[in-house]
């Protein structure tokens, strides 16, 4: 909540991925309430995991849409944007049960395709401008790590609740990671815009 904050304080100010990005905060942060609340009824949450990684995915590509330069580079994300939300459509007409599991070709269509841009941009910047060096860092963190994570869910069934445990906690331990980074970025992004 505190980064969403944070990020709106300087969303006028700010550049076009700036504010994409800032959206994407806030989506995310809706969609964190939205679990809480459906648990707090007793109501199971799963169906929420699709608007987070279909959500995350949609907002990411648009943010790296406007940091990628290079034209062949934009074609790529544009076409995920088409393709990956066409596959899963159709695969959640085939399964319809997997609505309320998590999706393990969502989960890696998804990430896959921002890990990919994630690594795109860190060779662009070898040679460009490193803006938003630190929550790109924390993006390829935390997606590779989150995606590795997420992929074996279904395994708790086998593996124990104990299994599941250990998956949460890496992935909370990711995105608290994550979370500093986002917080790092916006410091700096705060301190250019005063100097």
């Amino acid at each position: 909540m505190l980064n969403f904050i944070l990020f709106l304080s300087q969303f006028k100010k700010e550049n076009k991925s700036y504010k994409i990005y800032a959206i994407y905060l806030g989506a995310m942060l809706l969609n964190e309430i939205l679990i809480r609340v459906v648990v707090i009824y007793g109501y199971q949450n799963l169906i929420f995991s699709h608007t987070y990684f279909t959500g995350q995915f949609i907002l990411l590509s648009l943010f790296y849409l406007q940091l990628l330069k290079e034209n062949y580079q934009k074609k790529i994300v544009k076409f995920n944007l088409f393709f990956i939300p066409s596959i899963l459509v159709v695969n959640f007409l085939i399964f319809p049960e997997q609505l309320h599991e998590f999706c393990m070709i969502e989960i890696l269509l998804t990430s896959l395709a921002i890990i990919s841009y994630s690594t795109i941009y860190f060779y662009n910047m070898l040679s460009n401008k490193k803006e938003f060096y630190l929550i790109n860092c924390g993006i390829l963190i935390y997606l590779f790590g989150s995606t590795v994570t997420f992929l074996p869910r279904n395994l708790h069934i086998t593996y124990g609740k104990s299994f599941d445990t250990v998956l949460s906690t890496l992935n909370i331990v990711l995105y608290i990671v994550y979370l500093v980074f986002i917080f790092l970025e916006w410091r700096q992004i705060k301190t250019r815009s005063k100097g």
